[in-house]
């Protein structure tokens, strides 16, 4: 019997979309099991200009947190470690950010750069799928991140604003998308991904997606399928599913797409980018 007492801890990720909180109940180096999870959308990276994150993203971001914090002291949590990625690390403001939320909060945030940051999506993917060689791409808000998997290891990884909400908020003013602005995007990806000297050699090797994109992409696709487990965890998403995805979704203005079966209605007017950038990948 194991005597190694049980303790919680926190894991919150503060990104440009989404922020995320997760407990884990753990026995240190014997076990761990998902307590509780909660998600809220911020949408921290909104308003994000030369002079750093919007004042009223701030005040979401912040007041987010506090809601966490609650959380934790209610449910008995001994720890938290709170995470922030693209959106503070691109703002000019994101580390007077980070000092207000351990200055009100009492919550120190650790800001993962992003090649930090694909290794810890890598490491989380691998723990849970067996990939010998391959891609981990993980779709955020603000950026993507790619990882490249060799000898089921982590060899290296590039981040790219590409994300989902970047890419809206810099090339998308109609509703729905205009064919310029659908080009324009494609240019923006195709040049940013191109500079990912070892992706050709991937060609036909397994593609882990991570992320609230892909997971949505996942979850359309089930419906369309009648799926009938309620989780997207180790989903088939194949090429001609996120095509007619993409379709449908420069077809259809915004009141149209939050219809669609599956789609997350506060992920409707970002989710277009985010898919064009699975398809090129």
């Amino acid at each position: 019997m194991n005597d190694t007492p049980a303790q919680r801890i926190a894991v919150i990720d503060l990104g440009s979309n989404t922020n995320r909180l997760i407990i884990m109940e753990t026995r240190l180096g014997f076990s761990y099991r998902l307590v509780d999870e909660v998600r809220e959308v911020v949408r921290l990276r909104q308003g994000l200009t030369k002079k750093g994150l919007n004042e009223h993203a701030i005040t979401r971001g912040l007041s987010t947190l506090r809601l966490y914090k609650d959380f934790c002291q209610q449910t008995n949590v001994s720890q938290i470690l709170a995470t922030a990625t693209s959106a503070v690390r691109e703002a000019a403001n994101g580390l007077a950010f980070l000092q207000q939320a351990e200055d009100e909060l009492g919550i120190s945030i650790q800001l993962l750069d992003g090649k930090k940051e694909a290794y810890y999506d890598t490491l989380g993917a691998l723990n849970e799928i067996e990939l010998q060689e391959g891609v981990v791409l993980d779709i955020g808000g603000g950026s993507i991140q790619l990882s490249d998997i060799q000898k089921r290891n982590f060899v290296r990884g590039n981040s790219f604003l590409l994300g989902a909400m970047d890419l809206s908020e810099r090339f998308v003013t109609k509703d729905p998308i205009s064919e310029k602005e659908y080009q324009a995007i494609e240019k923006e990806i195709s040049s940013q991904l191109d500079k990912v000297t070892w992706l050709p050699a991937k060609t036909g090797q397994r593609l882990i997606g991570l992320g609230g994109t892909i997971r949505n992409l996942a979850l359309i696709e089930a419906n369309r399928q009648k799926y009938p487990l309620n989780t997207q965890h180790g989903f088939v998403l194949k090429k001609s599913s996120i095509k007619k995805s993409i379709t449908l979704f420069k077809e259809l203005p915004l009141k149209e797409r939050q219809k669609i079966p599956g789609i997350s209605s506060d992920r409707a007017d970002i989710i277009l980018p985010g898919a064009m950038v699975l398809l090129k990948v």
